[in-house]
This record gives structure tokens, sequence and C-alpha cells, in this order.
């Protein structure tokens, strides 16, 4: 797995199959890219693969807290793929994106809300179907 800094989340190569997922244009394709890209990332901390503290410039206080709780939740041996990923954008700087991950054995729902500012994404809330229990 590639050791990829979340400050170069725009650079991150992303492989045909997400452009493929990402069908909504929210702001421009570049965007939906890192959005999805942004997804996947979230995915694999949730499944255990990526310290939650490598997300942490991409996400607010509270999408950050929210994310480091749950993270592990999906507890996969594979890694987790987004296979499908629906961008719904009401306002111009702000797009929910609803997500199914895939980690080979199961699906998941993934929900993040984004928000564009100055010059970048960050995701403010995250959602999923998965609760940690007794925590």
């Amino acid at each position: 797995m590639a050791n990829h800094s979340p400050r170069s989340l725009h650079r991150l190569p992303v492989g045909q199959q997400w452009a493929r997922s990402c069908p909504a244009q929210p702001r421009t394709s570049r965007s939906n890219l890192q959005l999805c890209r942004l997804t996947q990332l979230v995915a694999e901390v949730l499944a255990g693969q990526r310290p939650a503290a490598q997300m942490r410039p991409l996400l607010s206080r509270q999408a950050y807290h929210l994310l480091w709780r749950r993270a592990g939740i999906y507890a996969c041996t594979r890694r987790p793929r987004v296979r499908n990923t629906h961008l719904v954008s009401d306002y111009p700087d702000v797009t929910e994106v609803i997500a199914l991950v895939s980690d080979g054995r199961r699906y998941r729902a993934l929900a993040l809300r984004v928000t564009f500012t100055e010059s970048s994404w960050v995701c403010t809330h995250i959602e999923t179907d998965a609760e940690r229990r007794g925590g």
C-alpha cells in the first residue's frame, strides 16, 4: 500500500474505475476525483488500513473525532474499494458524497459532507452504516 500524504490529495493517481464511478459534476472533474479519493481514504481508515491521524488536515474537528472513533470498524482483511459514488451538490461550496464500499465480502454505506474552503475540500461530517459498540 502506498503511503501518500493527505496534503497531496489532488496529486494522487486515480484509477480509471474511480473516474467511472464518480458521475456528478459539483465543481470540476478534478474536484470530482478529489472527492472520490477522499472517500477511498476515509474507507481505508474505517477498515483499519490507514491511520486516522493521516487524514487530520482534510477533516474538521468534529469529522476527525467521528473518524477516529470509528477507525477499524469495517475490520476487513482486504483493502476496501469504493464501488459506487454519488455526489449531491445543492450549494456551490458544499457537496454530499454517498458511496458504496466493498471489502470483498460485504458492502457498506458511507456518506461524507464536504465544504470547499479557500482552495481545498474539507470533510465536515461522516456517516456509515457501522457503529462501534461499547464505546
